[in-house]
């Protein structure tokens, strides 16, 4: 018997009961839940924009201890401690898993930042090192930058060389995204572009939007000639709505990412699972947890998510 956050036939996140004794798989794993990461991704299942699993189980990312291997994993040993990004049904006290979904954590880095860094973390990193690399003294826009992944991103940029202009949703928030690394700070309104052509008269390199409808059309025209539109996120509620002819104006790039298109097999997500984890001890990023949560108030912590009143990581403690 364990604590599981499901969504019901009205969508709301409830904490129910489940029992699940059935026996693993070869390959499967159970673990202890220390602690699980809530994503924009559960905002968007709540309200019907995003794909829902037959068992209507909420969470995808988490950190926690091995209870128990399946007879063929080698990998790993009850007792470890490991960290995935997408395990569906994370939102609970227990999860089965394959094994090829876990990373194992190393003891330096502890279970708030394990739980904290995966599923935000590789977002951040393919968008920094492969859909639009930055050179050293290049300038960017980092949309949502007090967020979980605007935060990431921010710190990989800067250590990159690269500067980061940060955009945030209130003065509250600027804080945080200036820890990351953004040198500027400003905030969404009619007159953010030419904000930021003050601040970067030539143009910027690439604006990397988590936002959507707008706030990526007028910061297309932010860009440099040739520079790159990097789209990874509607938080608006809609995509961005830029056409061909937009893309004229400056001999634009654009780009709508998808991380299965990134981190589409095992290897690639465990890989950059395991470099985010030594990022994290060498410094180079440092997930900020900025909200904590117990199971029971599920829907308070994706209420608050979804208006934009955390900063940082957003976590459930069973």
């Amino acid at each position: 018997m364990s604590l599981q956050v499901v969504l019901d036939e009205s969508f709301e996140a409830r904490v129910e009961t489940v029992t699940d004794a059935s026996p693993l798989d070869p390959h499967q794993v159970r673990v202890q839940v220390a602690c699980a990461g809530l994503n924009f991704w559960e905002v968007l299942q709540r309200r019907g924009r995003a794909p829902i699993p037959a068992s209507r189980r909420l969470g995808t990312e988490g950190a926690g201890v091995v209870q128990e291997v399946g007879a063929a994993v080698t990998d790993f040993r009850p007792g470890q401690r490991v960290a995935w990004s997408r395990v569906p049904g994370s939102f609970a006290e227990a999860v089965v898993a394959p094994a090829t979904a876990l990373v194992s954590v190393p003891q330096e880095v502890d279970d708030a930042a394990a739980g904290a860094l995966l599923f935000q973390g590789q977002t951040a990193s393919y968008l920094c090192h492969h859909t639009w690399p930055l050179e050293r003294g290049e300038t960017a826009v980092v949309t949502a930058a007090a967020g979980g992944v605007g935060q990431l991103l921010s710190q990989l940029l800067s250590a990159s060389g690269v500067r980061v202009i940060g955009v945030v949703s209130s003065e509250a928030k600027t804080d945080a995204a200036r820890a990351a690394g953004a040198s500027d700070v400003l905030l969404y309104g009619d007159g953010l572009a030419e904000d930021v052509r003050a601040l970067a008269p030539g143009g910027v390199s690439a604006v990397y939007d988590a936002v959507g409808a707008g706030v990526a059309e007028p910061l297309l025209r932010t860009l440099r000639p040739r520079g790159a539109m990097v789209l990874y996120g509607s938080a608006s509620g809609r995509d961005a709505d830029i056409s061909a002819k937009d893309l004229g104006a400056g001999s634009f790039y654009l780009t709508r990412t998808a991380g299965r298109d990134y981190l589409g097999t095992d290897e690639q997500m465990r890989a950059t699972g395991e470099q985010l984890l030594q990022w994290v001890i060498d410094g180079t990023v440092r997930p900020t947890i900025g909200a904590t949560y117990p199971l029971a108030e599920v829907g308070r912590a994706l209420d608050d998510l979804e208006s934009r009143r955390t900063i940082g990581k957003v976590l459930l403690r069973p």
